[in-house]
């Protein structure tokens, strides 16, 4: 039921090429093609320059590829199997928010990214996540302070919609779930 609308336009009554341009996304488990990182970055956006992705990349964290044996001209592999998860999660999300898209949907793409590297990135989040729509699908309590509104799924419904501090003064199940996150992220 219901409909899901971009830009006053309803999704379903839009190209699927014109909804994929407009739409950038990037996952806990990242696709990465065997191509070069440059190509994996500009993949679906033929037309970035050089200054774009030269924002991608710091805005994920990801100029780690500028040192590689070739730049962005080094082979990565299938799935970036040359790349560590934490790299492979920097660089697709470097590919998702070039080309700055009108939707970004991030399924908890610095899951393997450590503490510090992701305090930075969603400094820089802040900025790209501006004037934008965002889907972002957490684990992390940290990673919530990018939210504006922030959707409580339990048994797959949603139990409770509001800001991260509404929910922590009026929700027991939104505490109690971050309490037991933020335990997780101390013990490893």
């Amino acid at each position: 039921e219901g409909r899901v609308m971009i830009d006053g336009k309803d999704v379903r009554e839009v190209t699927l090429g014109s909804l994929r341009a407009q739409v950038g996304v990037a996952f806990e488990d990242p696709i990465l093609f065997s191509a070069s990182v440059r190509e994996n970055l500009v993949m679906g956006r033929p037309e970035v320059s050089d200054e774009e992705i030269a924002e991608a990349l710091a805005v994920a964290q990801a100029e780690f590829a500028l040192d590689l044996p070739w730049g962005l001209d080094t082979r990565v592999g299938e799935q970036g199997y040359t790349l560590s998860g934490g790299q492979r999660q920097r660089l697709a999300l470097a590919r998702a928010v070039l080309g700055k898209p009108a939707v970004l949907v991030l399924d908890d793409p610095l899951s393997s990214v450590d503490v510090h590297t992701e305090a930075v990135i969603e400094k820089a989040l802040r900025g790209v996540l501006t004037g934008r729509t965002a889907l972002l699908i957490v684990h992390r309590p940290s990673t919530l302070a990018l939210a504006d509104r922030v959707a409580l799924l339990d048994g797959g419904r949603v139990v409770a919609v509001g800001t991260h501090t509404e929910l922590m003064r009026g929700n027991r199940l939104y505490r109690a779930l971050l309490s037991q996150a933020a335990e997780k992220e101390v013990a490893s």
